[in-house]
């Protein structure tokens, strides 16, 4: 890949009479060397000075031309620059910097790095008082399910495109699925970031619970219908211990469901779970593990479904993400249970994109930066420490994963990558307020309150009556 390097304006004049110079030595070397010839049979001395001159020449020809410099890699007189990272959670620095930052100060050795982020859950207030009080931001990392609630309210978006190309950077080095999903966030396929990382919804077990029962624990490239079965065997009470068999996150299934399915149209802006019947095969689909006699979703949040597994350590299959820190259950992973008709498809990918704002003075900068986080090099490094799955096609990057982090060490991590993740659907500026609505009606219906039609039927009534108040607001 062709990656971009930092502006080279502040460059010394000697630098540019070398590059002047290396046109005049590509274009006329023959011219010189008969010249050399000429001169050598008059003075040898003048020779001597030739030939040192044509050598630094063919120096300058080299280090100026195209891709000649290392990738990446600022001009000795670049300036000193401090460029702001904005994370949309309560973090701290020196972990940032841990993870991200020093790499990024290690190859760019003038670039001084500042963070910014919130002091608590409400992000698009601190959002609001950073924008009023012109605090300074470059480089937004952000949620790609947040694009339209920390992004395009405060204008930030800033296109790629052009950018893109005069740096020469290879988008098809990217994972294709990455692609689209940035350019599922625009209008008109803008590039409003590049991708930093994914994650994706795999299928986490609890070996105790299949050993203590005596069941073979869960293989790659189960399907739904088999998975299904499997959860009937292990879902028992033992005295007072009901063990459930199969649980999820409605929120995150529904995200990163298989068939790239959407939650509201963005050319109409109406929701779609009651106009597109997959919606009901991909709800029904989960619901009858919820029917299956003592596995009924009795909890309702995400952390009373989070901690059935790594808790009370009574749930025997989670689909979810994987956990990069230390867990007291004895767990192991294998692929998302497939559809019988996709075979090979997992879940769509959740990504941290890179943004560069709007309003950044320093922008060439920013885009030298975060193309370098998606080079091969520092995506490897990021996937050693399970940070994220890479966002690259390389096979390196990808079979580093969790390699530096032992809190993965004997995991089946293979599974991350073996299935194509699904295709990202349009978005729509009202898609979380959509989803919200079957969010909430999920719980219900996983506690046998509701049917799938009525649920998907009252979510899209909801999520109307919700789109049309933003509508009326001005939102």
């Amino acid at each position: 890949m062709k990656r971009a390097s930092l502006d080279l304006r502040a460059a010394s004049s000697f630098s540019s009479a070398r590059r002047g110079a290396c046109r005049s030595w590509s274009d006329g070397m023959n011219t010189c060397t008969e010249r050399m010839g000429i001169l050598a049979k008059r003075n040898g001395t003048i020779l001597i000075v030739l030939v040192l001159a044509l050598a630094i020449m063919a120096a300058g020809c080299s280090g100026g031309q195209e891709g000649g410099q290392a990738d990446g890699q600022a001009g000795p007189a670049a300036e000193p620059v401090t460029i702001t990272f904005y994370l949309p959670y309560a973090g701290d620095t020196a972990t940032f910097m841990e993870q991200y930052g020093n790499a990024i100060v290690k190859k760019f050795p003038h670039v001084t790095i500042k963070t910014v982020h919130p002091p608590d859950t409400n992000v698009a207030g601190h959002l609001a008082n950073v924008l009023s009080s012109q605090e300074p931001i470059d480089i937004f990392l952000n949620g790609d399910t947040n694009h339209y609630r920390y992004i395009t309210p405060f204008q930030y978006q800033y296109d790629l495109t052009a950018m893109i190309k005069t740096k020469g950077y290879d988008l098809s080095r990217l994972e294709p699925s990455t692609l689209e999903a940035v350019k599922a966030l625009a209008p008109n396929g803008e590039i409003y970031a590049l991708p930093l990382r994914m994650n994706v919804m795999s299928l986490l077990y609890n070996k105790d619970i299949f050993d203590k029962f005596g069941v073979p624990y869960p293989t790659d490239g189960m399907t739904w219908d088999e998975a299904y079965e499997l959860a009937k065997r292990v879902t028992r009470k033992e005295g007072d211990t009901q063990y459930r068999g199969f649980i999820t996150q409605s929120y995150s299934i529904a995200w990163q469901n298989q068939l790239s399915l959407g939650f509201a149209d963005p050319k109409t802006d109406k929701p779609l779970f009651y106009t597109d019947e997959r919606w009901a095969q991909v709800v029904q689909n989960i619901n009858r593990f919820y029917e299956i006699p003592g596995n009924a979703l009795v909890e309702g949040s995400f952390t009373g479904i989070n901690n059935l597994f790594y808790k009370t350590k009574v749930a025997a299959m989670y689909a979810a993400s994987i956990p990069g820190t230390a867990q007291e259950v004895n767990w192991d992973v294998v692929t998302l249970p497939e559809f019988s008709n996709l075979r090979g498809v997992g879940s769509q990918a959740s990504l941290t994109l890179a943004y560069i704002v709007s309003n950044s003075k320093h922008k060439e900068q920013a885009f030298d930066i975060i193309a370098y986080m998606t080079s091969d090099e520092y995506q490897t490094e990021m996937a050693k420490k399970a940070l994220g799955l890479p966002v690259i096609k390389t096979q390196s990057a990808k079979d580093a994963f969790g390699q530096d982090n032992p809190n993965l060490k004997g995991k089946n991590l293979k599974a991350l990558t073996k299935n194509k993740p699904a295709a990202p659907f349009p978005q729509s500026p009202y898609q979380a307020i959509t989803n919200n609505q079957l969010e909430k009606l999920w719980y219900q219906l996983g506690k046998g309150q509701l049917d799938v039609n009525t649920t998907l039927r009252m979510a899209q009534e909801n999520a109307l009556k919700e789109i049309e108040k933003l509508k009326a607001s001005g939102q």
